[in-house]
This record gives C-alpha cells, structure tokens and sequence, in this order.
C-alpha cells in the first residue's frame, strides 16, 4: 500500500484542510507501517459512522409514543463527530497520528497502532529481529538496516547500553 492509496481509501478522515498544501503533512509514514494506519483508519472511520444514544432533554414521558414526536422518545441516535487526521509520521522510531479532536475511545485506538508500530520494522513490516538504527532513530530489523548501509543495534544490546551507561552514572 502507498500513501496515496491509504489517502484516498479514507477521504473523510484525509480531508484537504488549509496549511497542508500538497497534502504533505500525510506523507511522512513509513512503508512498513501503512498496513498498521490502514487497520487505525478503518477502525477510526468505522466508529465515526456508528451512532450512539444520547438521553433526550425533551422527553415528556406523560405523552403517548409517537414515532414521529421526538418528545416521547427516551433516547435519541446521534452522529459522532467525524475525526480528520492533521498529520502523520514517524518520529524517534514511533508513529505519530495527530487528529483535529477524537475522544478516549479513539485516543485508544491510535495509541495501539503507535504501539504495534513501534514493534514492526518501518521498511518491511516484520515484527521479528528488530533494533535501532544510529543517528536517526528508526526501528528496522537487522536485514533491512544492512540492506539501507545503516549501523544497527538489536533492542537487547541497545539496553544493555542505556542500563550501563546508567550505573556508570
């Protein structure tokens, strides 16, 4: 998948919004990753859809049921608010998903799908034999890090050096 697949396969989500020219606040996510944002927006946009009941402030519960009078009805189905991603991308080996508003539910959502990014290979997508790339923080396994020319670090060795160089401390 590209990022102009995923852009256009979610066009209420991917709405052209005004200092996003070109649409490159969206193009900052990593190959290996786009399957993961996929799952993220059609869980996103199918939640969006859904209705939910809400209690109705008019309710008058002396009338008689009337399926045209919103007064005799207890509850009311309401829309949820359709939520517009303002920018994605990879940021210190994580994904960032940023929306103009969303509630806990979706909050949720996007926090599994950084998470999930954080363990799969950016490039290919693996979740096996992963570590960090030198200099620009990126999470690629071992195979993909050689294949770009980039100095890796398996996670466990990674530790190992943060938690040494903390007791040196």
């Amino acid at each position: 998948m590209k990022t102009e697949e995923l852009i256009a396969k979610y066009p209420k989500i991917f709405q052209t919004y005004e200092g996003n020219p070109g649409n490159v606040n969206w193009y900052g996510v990593p190959g290996g990753w786009l399957p993961i944002v996929d799952l993220l927006c059609g869980a996103i946009q199918s939640y969006c859809d859904s209705t939910r009941s809400v209690e109705n402030p008019d309710y008058e519960e002396a009338l008689p049921y009337d399926r045209k009078d919103t007064r005799t009805h207890k509850c009311l189905q309401e829309t949820r608010e359709q939520v517009v991603c303002i920018q994605m991308k990879e940021k210190f080996g994580g994904l960032r998903f940023y929306t103009n508003g969303h509630d806990d539910l979706v909050e949720g959502m996007i926090r599994m799908a950084e998470k999930i990014c954080s363990e799969t290979c950016e490039t290919c997508g693996t979740r096996e034999g992963l570590g960090f790339t030198t200099g620009w923080i990126t999470v690629r396994c071992e195979e993909c890090a050689n294949q770009a020319g980039k100095s890796w670090m398996s996670r466990e060795d990674w530790k190992n050096r943060f938690n040494a160089l903390n007791n040196e401390q």
